[in-house]
């Protein structure tokens, strides 16, 4: 059947050296529908559950979804797919860009690499053939020089590959491309630092095909009409991300701000898109067939980032106490360089700021340094310490839930992660609703799930919350597994036609919603064998115990109780036991077995 699928994946084992391919089966297309979806349901028919992240046997998978390298709006994104060494339980994270579609064109779906070099190495993949490259004159080179090298040895190829940080197996750092891309959270980049591999290039011309061309093309077309037209596409074109770092200071009061003990940040005005576009040119930039163009350059002296986004604004940004914006975008650049999660890094950072200034942490801890909130100088010096381990960045780069286990005297209390996820997104201060979505999670990140916009205006209250949260997560799973940008600002009714059209597999809305909840049923059974309990189901008690500044809890505490009735509402709506547990009916329904 005529389909958008390749139907092959690739299987590298670095350890012998070898690969093969097999047919990819379709059978699991309707149910788990690519990407995200695909990768885990791949990880866990392999058995590959109970390994350590570190271990050769983890696999890293790099998947593709039937609209990657289509004709869809936002079709540039592919998934990466492992067990996280940050968290322990399982990982997707997702980039977008130019490489997935780079990926499809190699005549793959997905990449299934294990095993361990004894060298550092470069896997060269292209359509039918990989190449094994020696890496050693790569390893320790930051990610810039190192895929401007790979480029111009394979032109018209793309890299994925790792930084400093990545070797040195920083458990949240990340793999890039194009430069400022990432696979960004949760520690993919030190899981292809223990297998010793420093890149992955993808080439070929391949093409991608659809099951009723015609159709696709009508529905593609009419897609990107209604997306150019839509506000939301001008508000990202001209704002970009960023444009939360207003609007959470100004109306959310959700920006994190000193390791979240405010929610407004004085100093927010030169932070601001605004700011970025009137002072460092900032202009448009988009991935791979994609009208809405969030990504922004800024320049400035010599330098060019891409960037900053709103989470990396406001993690390394006000969170750390920083109003100087080229100060701000040089921790950006190095980050990107060195392969290192803003997000997490920022999140780390501020949680030692917090340590000095309380005198957890002093002038011993830190060679002299004044770890202080608004300290630049002491930022820049820490992102390059964690990235190489030295000193102090030894113990940051092991992240805050193990950084604050180790320093103990009750800094778990700021300490803001979840299972061993930095929080992002917001000052969960400002918009509880965040707490349930981001403590139920795979792994507490803004990234499965946005209930902030909905709070902010009014939307949601103690009692809807729960359902709300539950469907958000499910909605994000199944684009992440099409795959789609969450940018796109269309629903179902719209993506299942497109699906049926590319893939020729019968799709309805109602079919996509019960594969997010499907998907989000495995990964949380794939938690549960890794020791996840209703315990691990929480967030800081810094959000539990003070009172929050704005949104469903404004002027009051969203207490333990309070939290234990809304977790209660939430394993109801989704069929888990009083433990969160998926219960035996619901499995059946779904179709899944217990891991």
């Amino acid at each position: 059947m005529v389909s958008s699928i390749m139907k092959r994946v690739l299987y590298v084992d670095l350890t012998e050296q070898t690969f093969h391919y097999q047919p990819v089966d379709m059978s699991l297309y309707p149910h788990w529908l690519g990407g995200k979806g695909l990768g885990l349901k791949m990880m866990v028919d392999m058995g590959l559950v109970d390994q350590d992240p570190f271990s050769p046997e983890n696999p890293l998978i790099f998947v593709t979804g039937p609209f990657t390298g289509s004709l869809v709006q936002t079709s540039a994104r592919m998934a990466l797919v492992t067990k996280s060494p940050l968290t322990g339980s399982c990982l997707d994270s997702h980039v977008g860009g130019h490489l997935g579609p780079q990926v499809k064109r190699a005549g793959i779906d997905a990449l299934v690499i294990r095993g361990k070099s004894a060298s550092p190495v470069v896997l060269h993949v292209s359509p039918l053939k990989v190449d094994f490259l020696d890496a050693r004159r790569l390893w320790g080179k930051g990610k810039f020089d190192t895929e401007d090298e790979l480029l111009k040895r394979i032109p018209g190829s793309r890299v994925a590959c790792i930084g400093p940080a990545g070797e040195n197996r920083v458990r949240f750092s990340v793999i890039g491309t194009s430069r400022h891309r990432q696979f960004g959270r949760g520690g993919a980049g030190a899981v292809m630092g223990s297998k010793q591999l420093k890149a992955v290039a993808f080439s070929g011309e391949e093409k991608i095909t659809y099951h009723d061309e015609k159709l696709f093309r009508e529905l593609a077309a009419q897609l990107t009409k209604d997306v150019v037209a839509h506000p939301n596409r001008q508000l990202r074109y001209t704002h970009g991300t960023n444009w939360w770092t207003r609007a959470g200071h100004e109306q959310g009061q959700f920006l994190p701000t000193r390791n979240c003990r405010d929610g407004q940040f004085e100093g927010y005005a030169t932070l601001t898109s605004e700011y970025f576009r009137e002072h460092y040119g900032w202009k448009s930039k988009g991935c791979f067939n994609c009208a809405i163009q969030c990504a922004k350059v800024a320049k400035w002296s010599d330098r060019e980032l891409e960037g900053p986004e709103y989470e990396t604004v406001a993690w390394l940004g006000s969170n750390c106490g920083i109003s100087d914006p080229e100060v701000l975008m040089e921790a950006n650049l190095l980050a990107d360089d060195l392969g290192l999660d803003t997000i997490s890094l920022g999140a780390t950072i501020a949680f030692a700021m917090e340590a000095y200034e309380k005198g957890i942490l002093t002038g011993s801890d830190t060679d002299g340094m004044e770890l202080a909130f608004g300290n630049g100088p002491a930022l820049l010096d820490c992102v390059r310490r964690i990235a190489a381990r030295r000193g102090l960045g030894d113990l940051l780069a092991e992240g805050t839930r193990i950084a604050s286990q180790k320093i103990g005297k009750e800094s778990d209390y700021f300490a803001l992660q979840t299972a061993g996820m930095e929080l992002s997104g917001v000052n969960i201060k400002g918009s509880a609703s965040m707490a349930l979505g981001l403590a139920t999670a795979d792994f507490a990140s803004h990234t499965r799930i946005w209930s902030a916009t909905a709070e902010m205006n009014g939307e949601l209250d103690f009692k809807n919350t729960p359902e709300y949260v539950a469907n958000a997560q499910d909605e994000v799973n199944l684009r992440n597994s099409l795959i789609v940008c969450d940018f796109v600002p269309y629903g179902n009714d719209r993506l299942a036609p497109l699906y049926e059209a590319a893939t020729g597999i019968p799709m309805t809305p109602e079919k996509l919603m019960a594969a997010g909840a499907r998907i989000f049923a495995l990964a949380r059974m794939f938690n549960l064998r890794n020791g996840r309990t209703r315990a691990d189901d929480r967030v800081p008690r810094r959000y539990l115990e003070e009172t929050h500044i704005a949104g469903i809890f404004k002027d009051r505490k969203l207490t333990p109780e309070k939290f234990n009735q809304w977790l209660d509402a939430y394993y109801k709506q989704r069929g888990w036991d009083n433990n969160g547990v998926p219960t035996n009916e619901l499995l059946q329904t779904q179709g899944l077995t217990r891991i």
